[in-house]
């Protein structure tokens, strides 16, 4: 049995970013920038006017001035002013040399082609070439998600088809006789499940969208027939649910041999999730899951989202401290606990409140819980106020 951080320093020994692939402007949303974007121009490319107003000479102390010209935003104008000359500028609009000022609209009294200063800032209301990056700038870095805001980015540098990272290809394979759809009204003995679900969604939520599902009896021939049908050679991950312990009917490792994969751990020392298999074949990494659906939640968010980070390309998020808003229970526990929590922001400081739980198998407080509280082994109850260590599973308020 490992550690947490042996299993993680496995995952990123054993996994490979995928190759990148080009795609468009429009279809990139979401996905992981795989290069370095810089600007081609200075931004903005030209001293421009910040409001409407009028144009005059920066070293002209005059009050009344004669509107010589009018400037709409995409005009081209060349022109140099004379002392006692303004030109009726709009926001957007491109100076029409240097050294000038624009004078706010809100600032004069115009009549007929004269205007009259009737308040003076030192501010030049100008957005000057340059100011807000210069040609060859780094603007994004690899590995950056992009958003909308990083997508208006490329945008206005003309980087209308980037190199971004391959989309990874999934297959989940949840596995038991007790298992039936979400469907069904479970007999006596049954559940619904609802760990295709729960890997469907957090996939989603980092950058996954496509994962295929299929369901496996506890018979192993039948499992056995059902992976090879499902082309396992044609995914980048494989994740099995359910059947990763010792017991008669736990079949995992058999798949993974079925598999040809080395199998580089079968359990850590993480509560809970202690039962995960983690191995590789020629081309897929797999996963083998405790099946509770808490032990899938915090075993995907300590080690698979970090095997997904790597093949996307990006940097896995780390724990940061925070501070435990309430006493926690009694957490005295051999192994180390990753506790589900309640995070959030309080004047500046950040706070937690740990989720109680039952079981491995209890999700009904999940749905409030954006973080993991570590708690190290052998650790008694901790009070309020002490310092911890969180990982955000999701944003907060």
């Amino acid at each position: 049995m490992i550690s947490v951080i042996e299993a993680q320093d496995a995952i990123q020994k054993h996994t490979a970013p995928l190759s990148p692939e080009t795609a468009s402007l429009g279809a990139v949303h979401g996905r992981v920038l795989r290069e370095p974007v810089a600007s081609a121009e200075d931004l903005p490319a030209f001293d421009r006017s910040a409001m409407d107003g009028y144009a005059v000479r920066v070293d002209d102390p005059a009050d009344e001035f004669a509107v010589v010209a009018e400037i709409k935003a995409g005009d081209a104008v060349d022109r140099q002013l004379l002392p006692g000359q303004a030109i009726r500028i709009f926001t957007g609009a491109r100076l029409p040399g240097a050294g000038l000022k624009v004078v706010m609209q809100e600032h004069v009294e115009a009549h007929d082609n004269r205007i009259r200063v009737l308040k003076r800032f030192p501010a030049t209301n100008v957005r000057y070439r340059g100011e807000d990056a210069r040609a060859g700038e780094i603007l994004l870095q690899a590995g950056t998600t992009l958003d909308a805001t990083a997508m208006a980015l490329l945008a206005s540098v003309g980087k209308t088809s980037v190199l971004v990272s391959k989309e990874p290809r999934i297959l989940h394979l949840t596995t038991g006789d007790e298992i039936v759809s979400p469907e069904q009204t479970p007999v006596s003995g049954q559940i619904r499940n609802s760990n295709a679900s729960l890997i469907s969604g957090l996939c989603r939520e980092n950058g996954v969208n496509e994962v295929k599902h299929l369901h496996a009896p506890d018979y192993l021939p039948a499992l056995l027939e059902i992976i090879s049908g499902a082309r396992p050679e044609t995914y980048d991950m494989i994740l099995i649910s359910g059947g990763s312990g010792q017991g008669t009917y736990d079949f995992s490792a058999e798949l993974f041999r079925h598999l040809k994969a080395t199998i580089h751990f079968r359990e850590v020392n993480v509560r809970p999730g202690k039962p995960l298999i983690f191995g590789t074949a020629s081309n897929p990494i797999i996963f083998g899951l405790p099946g509770n659906a808490l032990s899938h939640y915090v075993c995907f968010h300590l080690f698979i989202r970090r095997a997904l980070d790597r093949l996307l390309g990006k940097t896995s998020p780390v724990p940061m401290p925070g501070f435990l808003a309430e006493t926690m229970p009694d957490t005295l526990n051999s192994r180390e606990t990753w506790w589900p929590a309640q995070a959030s922001l309080n004047e500046g400081r950040l706070e937690c409140r740990a989720l109680p739980w039952k079981s491995s198998g209890d999700i009904t407080r999940l749905p409030a819980a954006n973080a993991l509280i570590q708690v190290p082994a052998s650790t008694a109850q901790l009070p309020a106020g002490i310092r911890v260590n969180l990982l955000l599973t999701r944003s907060f308020s």
